[in-house]
């Protein structure tokens, strides 16, 4: 990965160059050396096995990918001199790989091109590693229920690691360009530069929410481009192995068959409606027609459910209703198998299922009800899995709150910034926490909390935590 990560680092050279930018050249020339280098030392360190990953393998590549990439992402923003502390630039690789979308540069159209560039490849490079982690590597590690997850690619299943990610990434990076691609080609025709609109379409398509013209937690966007923008925040909030199994058959019968998809849906099309009654009833201002709060009621939903964390039109002044649905969305997030972070509807719908088969063994004491997801037996480990990880993330909301609130925020803005991070919704922060000033007014220890916690929303916590277990290293 380090190796594909340092190739990448030279597109932005070209960029330099379209943009007359001639001084950023050799910053990136020279990160991308270091990290090929570096990358090409880890690969003949260390071997493939062709076997089936063990899960102790599993989990320490999670954890050294998700905190050692961002150190040789970073290195670009640090060489060129926009970003020279080190805090800085590993906070903003760390937000652009996790597609956490929270920025240290509060006004980001005074920032050079290819820097922005390279903010959001960095971001869409983010959101194809976790759509390939999440279809080929998570499933193993049994972690949160994981292994529930449903995959439209062929897999064998005594494949190694590397094996693994090589057989995911072709039919999955085909799929996330071409819809960049057709994302970037309408938001031309919405009137955004070429180059707004591949900066736009690849934080979309990761889940991402980076701009290039706005101040951090304000829209940018016109009507036209906010229409466009829906559809391809839900579907980076899906499953991308359905969507390549629908575009290589042909069949819409992939999508019917998972009632994940449905629930997502139905969750979606509840907030909308519950948003849109919550604007009629707020003053809003007398030039806001009834279609204009549809919109916003729409564009916010899709926003928060994706965690994309676009931002609608006057975020710091909606009624506090929206506020709250976005962050319960938030908290939800997309279908397992997305870019999108959350504690994921697949998960969600477990646990309805649990109380709907508790119920049913009260009213029918002899009865054996048993309950099955994506033709898989949910068993009581399974089950304890899905409750443990979401008692963590309830706790870890109220410990890193707290922890904002130690170093000098109030509880509203720290329980803001914490589900914001937490579930890789961070350019979201100006609507779930209307009184923080920006991330480039942070204090260090902040900054680094902060971007521990965009990490671990990334590990989904339980599995740093399996990893520090003493008995695990040992096995």
């Amino acid at each position: 990965m380090l190796i594909f990560l340092g190739i990448s680092e030279t597109i932005p050279i070209f960029v330099a160059l379209s943009f007359d930018e001639t001084h950023l050249i050799l910053p990136f020339f020279i990160s991308s050396m270091l990290t090929i280098f570096i990358g090409l030392g880890f690969y003949f360190a260390f071997h493939d096995d062709p076997n089936k990953p063990s899960r102790y393998t599993i989990i320490s590549f999670l954890i050294f990918t998700w905190i050692l990439i961002p150190v040789f992402a970073s290195l670009p923003f640090m060489i060129s001199g926009v970003l020279t502390k080190f805090t800085d630039a590993y906070f903003e690789a760390a937000s652009a790989l996790t597609t956490s979308g929270s920025t240290i540069l509060s006004n980001s159209s005074l920032a050079p091109k290819t820097l922005l560039f390279w903010r959001s490849f960095l971001q869409w490079q983010g959101g194809i590693l976790i759509f390939i982690l999440a279809s080929a590597i998570i499933p193993l590690s049994t972690i949160g229920g994981s292994d529930l997850f449903r995959s439209s690619l062929p897999h064998g299943e005594g494949e190694g690691l590397l094996a693994r990610l090589k057989a995911s990434f072709k039919p999955l990076a085909s799929v996330y360009v071409l819809f960049t691609f057709t994302c970037m080609v309408l938001l031309i025709f919405s009137g955004m530069t070429s180059f707004d609109a591949l900066s736009t379409a690849m934080a979309t398509l990761s889940s991402g929410g980076f701009t290039n013209h706005a101040n951090s937690g304000v829209n940018s966007f016109n009507n036209m481009s906010e229409f466009i923008l829906v559809p391809f925040m839900l579907i980076a909030a899906t499953n991308l192995t359905f969507h390549w199994s629908f575009l290589r058959s042909g069949k819409y019968k992939v999508y019917q068959k998972d009632r994940e998809i449905k629930y997502f849906i139905m969750m979606f099309l509840v907030a909308v409606i519950v948003m849109f009654i919550a604007l009629l009833g707020f003053d809003y201002g007398s030039n806001l027609s009834v279609l204009k709060r549809l919109g916003i009621s729409i564009f916010t939903a899709a926003s928060a459910i994706s965690t994309t964390g676009f931002v609608p039109d006057a975020a710091n002044s909606l009624p506090l209703g929206i506020i709250i649905i976005s962050i319960i969305l938030i908290f939800i997030g997309g279908t397992a198998g997305s870019s999108a972070g959350g504690f994921k509807v697949l998960r969600f719908r477990v646990l309805f299922r649990q109380a709907d088969s508790e119920i049913s063994r009260l009213a029918h004491p002899h009865g054996i009800v048993a309950m099955r997801v994506n033709d898989i037996s949910v068993t009581n480990s399974i089950l304890m899995s899905i409750w443990t990880l979401l008692i963590l993330y309830l706790t870890s909301i109220a410990i890193f709150s707290v922890s904002y609130g130690a170093m000098g925020y109030d509880m509203g803005t720290g329980i803001g910034l914490t589900v914001a991070n937490l579930f890789s919704a961070g350019a979201m922060t100006g609507l779930i926490a209307p009184d923080f000033i920006g991330y480039s007014g942070m204090t260090y220890e902040a900054k680094w909390l902060t971007s521990a916690l965009m990490i671990l929303g990334r590990l989904e916590i339980i599995t740093l935590l399996i990893f520090l277990t003493p008995s695990f290293r040992r096995n």
